[in-house]
């Protein structure tokens, strides 16, 4: 747990990140002195400028990394320190060789191989720092519109009269008295021949006997015919076995009834044409010569 605060206390501030790029730039510059090690087919010279370069492009690289939140201004400023503090740390391993002297004193005239190796160095951090941005437009600033205040509009005078409809009167529904229905009087004999006639409509619709209804008896399905085969279908292709006996002296095929005659070698049972084995009167089949001579 203290680790993991220490290391988020490093990367939560500035001079945390600032101390590790420098510490990153140092330590890998310092491994770029392995190139002069190896046998390379390149001039010494030209491979001392190629590290010096990477070293700035090392330098911009781990800025750009940990110190993105930051201005480009101050990028700059932590990329040229680390470059200086590397290129200064290659001159104590190599004897002078590559690097600048940071305690250089000459009256005469200044390290001009360190200052040319410091500038090509900056460069490439410049380079790298400023590689691949996108420039940021101003964002525009849109007032709100003023609420549109109602305008009045002049009353134009109209010179023609207005003419109006008249009002229509609303027709109210008249209402029509319904005269009560005065009650008859029923005498007693209607009453006896309403009360017969209804006995009689009784007995008319019992005797009729009820119709039965006839429900018809399904029809058989019938089985659809088979489809007829496709036109364009493939024809079914039949092999059928067949052996063929071919006279070993003329190479022909011996049929059945041959009509040059057929004959069978008693020992390998080998067909030959009658005159054929007429001629050398004898199997052609390499056995029946063994045996002779035997």
């Amino acid at each position: 747990m203290a680790d993991s605060s220490l290391s988020d206390k490093i990367l939560g501030s500035f001079w945390g990140r600032f101390f590790i790029v420098i510490l990153q730039t140092v330590l890998i510059s310092q491994l770029l002195l392995l190139t002069f090690l190896v046998r390379l087919y390149v001039n010494i010279t030209l491979l001392k400028y190629i590290v010096v370069l990477l070293v700035g492009l090392l330098a911009g690289f781990s800025t750009r990394r940990f110190l993105t939140a930051h201005t480009r201004v101050l990028q700059l400023l932590a990329a040229l320190i680390s470059t200086a503090l590397s290129l200064a740390s290659l001159y104590i391993l190599s004897a002078g060789f590559i690097g600048i002297n940071l305690f250089y004193r000459s009256n005469n005239r200044p390290d001009w191989q360190g200052l040319i190796q410091f500038g090509l160095a900056a460069l490439g951090s410049l380079l790298v720092i400023n590689a691949f941005r996108t420039r940021s437009a101003p964002q525009q600033v849109h007032t709100a519109p003023a609420a549109a205040t109602p305008q009045h509009r002049p009353e134009v005078k109209r010179w023609l009269p207005k003419f109006t409809f008249p009002a229509q009167k609303k027709s109210e529904p008249k209402v029509t008295k319904i005269a009560p229905v005065k009650k008859e009087r029923v005498s007693a004999k209607k009453r006896t021949t309403k009360k017969v006639s209804n006995t009689l409509a009784i007995q008319k619709t019992a005797a009729k006997p009820k119709k039965l209804a006839v429900v018809a008896a399904p029809k058989p399905k019938t089985k659809k015919p088979a489809r007829k085969a496709k036109k364009n279908a493939k024809p079914e292709i039949k092999f059928v076995g067949k052996e063929e006996y071919i006279c070993p002296y003329c190479l022909d095929p011996v049929e059945d009834h041959d009509p040059r005659g057929v004959k069978i070698c008693p020992i390998c049972k080998t067909r030959h044409h009658a005159d054929c084995w007429g001629i050398t009167g004898a199997c052609q089949i390499p056995h029946s010569n063994e045996k002779k001579k035997h």
